[in-house]
């Protein structure tokens, strides 16, 4: 059968499992926007600027753990694309991008936004390329599933001249590209990792992104109970274990609480499983790092992330859930696994939950406080209580968004895959501006995003995509009028010279909601947070998204603090005073 190219790339999508593509159509691009209009089952999600596209699959990607797809025109279009594919690509979210470009004809003649896209996005890709023959596309789309998809995901760059996609192509019975391989470690390094993690006296397990991706929720649950495991997550990690399971106890760096902190500061044996230990994690100084004495086991399925920012005495690569599978059934042959009834009587899990406990109090306390203006950790409380336990939660870039509502236990995660969070990349908006897909992926459940003033004024152009498209989530903008981590190096380091970081000309966000459809509210006092969170559910069940804007203190977290003044004497002239 023969097909134009344009239509034939829509139906190798939809056969790969695309329901949802993310784009905003240009003349060079027509043809495939012409091949949705022909095809059931595929939907087009029209954004208002392409970094929303972007950003809007990545979200998709991180939610489901398969690739989204963005359509977009040349030039602008396609470069308008970049920061969302930086955040994908440092994220491993996999993720396909169909981009239109100059005709083959006419190339280097100065044709109408005509640039080497492909070049722009080779850096930042698993794979870039420009396609010059109509009969090659897919072919090339279905190898552009297999590489976003396969190892370390990521995200495909495919340029499309214009004079190809009207072309007819041979398109036949298609096999769609294969999932990710369940790759297992090496048994001698995996039996030693075993042994040192049974022998230990404190021993923790870190789960990452890659984690997630690989899907071990019921693996890294099942060792945390067979051996009394305490387990921390980086951001990208959260979900894989409930938030008020036992062993759970938080995160690291910027994202930590006092108990973690501790745990991985004096742990001896760290089982690191698809986590990277970025500068948010361990600003790469003592106070951050684990002991230099620790035995450190790195579980990636990327050999070259082994010893990026800690050296593993023990570097396994392999698939997560995998590999921790094979560590089970070391364990489980060892007689050292713990019955349900000892692991509810370890001593590890009472002085866990009385750590815990201790936190809670005094998170509880400071939320509670009434202040002028509110403190942050007062609205995220709230929220916590406000929505339900199946609830899809964004945190977006910063020092209250990020730092707070990232951190266990100051908000809870309850569900696998229910978190979009950025990577280290850190793009501001990034999560906000994609969150709306949150709804294309789970639908039924609520969506709660949190994000900072200065964040969501960089993408507040998605509100109208939420509103078209039926996305009622709800964004709750903790607006300190700054940017507010910036600001803080300039308290902590720069003896408060303050300079570009106070916003002292703010959009009335509610207003701008209203504008686009959306339920809009300001709240700037702490009795009313309970109240605005009720009417933004009420209007989400309406079919409404909604916005929340929270007037909120410059107040700061223990781990904020301390990570900022890390910074201290880092570079010439800074001031070491405060």
């Amino acid at each position: 059968m023969k097909l134009p190219a344009g239509e034939a790339i829509i139906k190798i999508i939809k056969a790969e499992g695309v329901r949802h593509v993310f784009g905003l159509p240009g003349g060079h691009i027509l043809p495939l926007y012409d091949g949705i209009y022909k095809t059931e089952g595929v939907e087009h999600i029209l954004v208002r600027h392409e970094q929303s596209a972007a950003n809007m699959a990545a979200a998709y990607a991180q939610l489901t753990g398969e690739p989204g797809v963005c359509i977009v025109t040349a030039g602008p279009g396609a470069t308008n694309l970049v920061s969302g594919i930086a955040e994908a690509f440092i994220g491993s979210l996999p993720i396909v991008v169909f981009a239109g470009r100059g005709a083959t004809t006419t190339s280097q003649k100065g044709a109408s936004q005509e640039i080497a896209t492909d070049r722009i996005f080779e850096p930042i890709t698993k794979w870039s390329i420009r396609i010059d023959r109509a009969d090659m596309i897919p072919d090339i789309a279905r190898r552009a599933f297999t590489i976003a998809r396969g190892g370390k995901p990521g995200p495909v760059y495919v340029d499309l001249p214009r004079d190809l996609l009207p072309q007819e192509v041979e398109f036949g019975e298609y096999t769609p590209a294969p999932t990710r391989s369940a790759i297992a470690g090496d048994p001698d390094l995996v039996r030693f990792a075993t042994e040192a993690l049974l022998s230990a006296e404190r021993p923790i397990l870190v789960a990452g992104g890659g984690a997630v991706m690989s899907g071990a929720f019921d693996e890294v649950r099942q060792l945390a109970e067979v051996l009394a495991l305490p387990i921390l997550t980086s951001l990208a990690g959260r979900g894989i274990i409930p938030d008020d399971h036992p062993m759970s106890v938080g995160g690291l760096g910027a994202h930590r609480n006092p108990l973690s902190k501790d745990l991985f500061l004096n742990a001896d044996v760290i089982i690191g499983v698809g986590t990277k230990f970025e500068e948010m994690e361990t600003n790469w100084r003592d106070g951050f790092l684990p002991d230099r004495r620790a035995v450190y086991v790195q579980i990636d399925i990327d050999p070259a992330e082994h010893g990026r920012s800690i050296i593993p005495r023990y570097p396994i690569t392999g698939d997560a859930r995998t590999v921790l599978g094979q560590i089970l059934s070391i364990v489980a042959s060892s007689g050292r696994a713990l019955s349900a009834e000892a692991f509810e009587a370890h001593e590890r899990v009472a002085q866990i939950r009385k750590a815990m406990a201790a936190i809670e109090v005094e998170a509880e306390r400071i939320a509670t406080e009434s202040r002028v203006p509110i403190h942050a950790l007062s609205v995220i409380r709230a929220a916590r209580k406000a929505f339900p336990r199946k609830t899809t939660i964004g945190i977006d870039v910063g020092c209250l968004a990020q730092h707070i509502a990232g951190a266990m236990p100051y908000f809870r995660v309850y569900e696998p895959r229910s978190v979009i969070v950025p990577s280290s990349f850190y793009s501001m908006g990034f999560v906000a501006s994609g969150f709306p897909a949150a709804k294309l992926v789970y639908p039924d459940r609520p969506a709660l995003c949190f994000v900072g003033d200065g964040s969501f004024q960089m993408v507040m152009n998605n509100l109208p995509a939420a509103v078209e498209h039926n996305l009622p989530v709800t964004w709750c903008i903790l607006n300190d009028e700054a940017y507010g981590s910036i600001r803080d190096i300039q308290t902590y380091v720069y003896g408060q010279r303050y300079l570009g970081t106070d916003l002292h000309v703010q959009p009335a966000f509610a207003k701008i909601a209203e504008a686009n459809g959306c339920y809009g509210e300001r709240i700037e006092a702490s009795q009313d947070i309970g109240g605005a969170f009720a009417r933004a559910l009420e209007a989400n069940k309406q079919g409404q998204p909604a916005l929340l804007d929270f007037v909120v203190g410059h107040d700061r977290m223990t781990q904020s603090t301390e990570f900022f003044t890390y910074f201290r004497g880092e570079m010439p002239g800074m001031d070491k005073r405060i």
